[in-house]
């Protein structure tokens, strides 16, 4: 009779501890699949002088919050960064910012675009960044200049994290913000 009692507790925790497991997974929208799109990029960079040139702004910024978005059966994601250095535009520092995304984990699935993950929750980047004008956020927002080609995401020491991108050209090939030339 005890062992029985003790193969039912064990059973018992088991099933709690994966119904636990999978419940904080889908709250917490941890990825488990992920799902990369392929495609031609409207506007394409060889040079950052090109991103210079086009950019509305150009900020250095820390992510605050990414929140992901479905419009018309494409997933999006609108992220609240604050300005931590700008270098082009009006804005100044600390001032909070909105970008807008192709991309990023929606219902436990990563959508991402040549491999290039969305911007994260507590991640630092340098941002070449156009006004957003569309539907998809009603919020005044940025996009990131060639999809993925403006946005220099930066480690903890502030160098830059290198790209992994199938056919990388000069902007891929940049490890450090020197490189960028921004002041």
């Amino acid at each position: 009779m005890f062992l029985g009692l003790k193969r039912k507790t064990v059973t018992f925790g088991i099933i709690t501890l994966f119904i636990a497991s999978a419940l904080l997974i889908h709250l917490l929208n941890v990825p488990i699949f992920s799902m990369d799109s392929h495609g031609e990029l409207s506007e394409s960079f060889k040079a950052v002088d090109e991103l210079k040139q086009k950019a509305d702004i150009i900020v250095e910024a820390d992510v605050m919050k990414a929140n992901p978005i479905k419009y018309n059966n494409v997933v999006f994601t609108v992220s609240d960064v604050v300005i931590k250095k700008a270098y082009k535009g009006h804005h100044q520092n600390n001032e909070q910012i909105k970008i807008l995304e192709t991309g990023g984990v929606y219902n436990n699935v990563e959508h991402t675009f040549e491999g290039q993950k969305t911007l994260k929750s507590q991640e630092k980047a340098i941002l070449f960044l156009k006004k957003y004008v569309g539907p998809v956020t009603k919020d005044q927002a940025y996009t990131v200049l060639g999809v993925y080609q403006g946005k220099f995401n930066l480690d903890s020491s502030g160098n830059i994290i290198s790209k992994k991108v199938e056919h990388p050209t000069q902007l891929d090939l940049i490890a450090n913000k020197n490189q960028l030339n921004l002041e």
